[in-house]
């Protein structure tokens, strides 16, 4: 397909693309103002497009070796919901996810339509993502005030605390999509690029969300497996090895000297991890969650139920009124184990690696440089989920899926004559 080609631009799909590009960073000013964004843009686009083409599209992608593994793993899900002893529960939590996963394949090829609302949508994003962190940065330096008047509490002097804990984490999906943003941008875009990314990096610090760091670690060993993949330059990855290794070095001193008391602070216990480096509480945690998914470790006690458990409700010693299992695992990989079982952890594992596999392989065949931003995301996702939110979270799947369409959806630097501009890999 060229240029002279491509279709006229509708201004719904403009406003689509616009809706979808500011979604994600929109989250800080709220998770309801994000859901009615998400829903916005799903409207405009089905008035841009056919509805004959956006169910061409989901069957489509429905039959490519990904969308069949996507499948098989829902189908492995299947099971746990009728084991499970709230199976509406169960049921919404498995349904709401294909949902989501339906929804991020039709937003996919709303933006392959035309090359220009990629664009279009990313700098929606990082424009966003900038008055997002400057709204951040200022209600946690000095004007908190701001945070309360628009959560319609007042003009409330009060400090934030742990209000922006679970936006920070969202950094790991933002900061990719920005830095793809600046790549083959004009100046005053990159240098705009940086101010943003760096900001969100200093948040993640200031609300001290050390999962997102985790994630950032996992960001940053990715780049490196990417950047081989793509060049294969053995002085290049060595270089980004080292740089990997002494930030992982860092990281961990860093976390032994500020959180050396929790070694005496943790109640005697044979711990799989140091307490300073993984705190005593997630791995009682842990231990609760697996000990629970005994009851039926092959297929699961039911999505989305654990917290629901008996036993799930006494006190980690040592803590007031913290239960042991709080909401969730803190953990995703421990939570679909506990609720889906080894057969449904097992097929989204393979669902995974499929979609990362594949999309190495794209990024070998066709040196589209946007895709190692789509395994960054990945990697950040995945990896800061294994201390943070529930699996099931819709925020959370949302944002990843929507992060996964902006970062994938990128102009190759080498033009394949067998691959579309826009890889559909879904």
């Amino acid at each position: 397909m060229t240029d002279k080609t491509l279709p006229i631009i509708p201004p719904t799909a403009r406003v689509f693309a616009i809706l979808l590009g500011v979604a994600v960073p929109a989250v800080v000013f709220g998770r309801s103002v994000f859901a009615v964004i998400v829903a916005l843009a799903l409207i405009t686009l089905c008035i841009s497009r056919p509805w004959r083409a956006i169910a061409g599209d989901l069957w489509r992608h429905s039959r490519t070796p990904l969308g069949v593994f996507v499948l098989l793993t829902f189908a492995a899900w299947l099971p746990n919901v009728f084991m499970s002893h709230m199976p509406s529960r169960s049921f919404e939590a498995v349904a709401r996810t294909l949902i989501f996963v339906a929804l991020a394949s039709v937003f996919w090829s709303g933006l392959a339509s035309h090359r220009d609302l990629v664009t279009l949508s990313r700098r929606a994003f990082t424009i966003m993502a900038g008055i997002s962190v400057l709204y951040s940065l200022l209600a946690l330096n000095g004007l908190p005030e701001i945070y309360w008047f628009l959560r319609l509490k007042g003009w409330l002097p009060q400090p934030l605390s742990t209000q922006l804990k679970g936006f920070s984490a969202l950094a790991v999906i933002i900061v990719p999509i920005v830095a793809l943003t600046a790549y083959r941008a004009s100046a005053i875009w990159k240098m705009a690029c940086v101010l943003v990314a760096t900001g969100y990096l200093y948040i993640v610090w200031e609300s001290y969300n050390r999962s997102a760091m985790a994630g950032f670690l996992a960001v940053l060993i990715s780049v490196v497996v990417a950047g081989f993949v793509y060049k294969g330059r053995k002085r290049q990855v060595l270089v980004g090895l080292l740089v990997f290794v002494a930030v992982m070095a860092g990281a961990l001193a860093w976390l032994h000297a500020t959180r050396g008391y929790y070694q005496e602070a943790a109640p005697p216990g044979n711990w799989l991890f140091p307490v300073w480096l993984v705190d005593y509480e997630r791995q009682i945690i842990w231990s609760k969650a697996l000990e629970i998914a005994r009851l039926s470790p092959w297929f699961g006690i039911g999505a989305n139920t654990i917290n629901f458990m008996p036993g799930a409700n006494g006190i980690i010693p040592g803590t007031e009124n913290l239960h042991v299992i709080p909401a969730h695992p803190h953990n995703w990989m421990v939570e679909v184990f506990a609720e889906t079982g080894a057969v449904g952890l097992a097929m989204l594992l393979v669902a995974i690696v499929a979609y990362s596999v594949r999309t190495l392989l794209t990024l070998r065949r066709t040196g589209n440089i946007g895709l190692i931003a789509v395994i960054a995301i990945m990697a950040g996702y995945w990896g800061s989920g294994l201390f943070n939110f529930s699996y099931w979270s819709a925020w959370w799947q949302v944002s990843f899926l929507m992060g996964i369409v902006l970062a994938g959806l990128t102009l190759p630097d080498k033009q394949s004559n067998n691959v579309p501009w826009f890889l559909i890999q879904l």
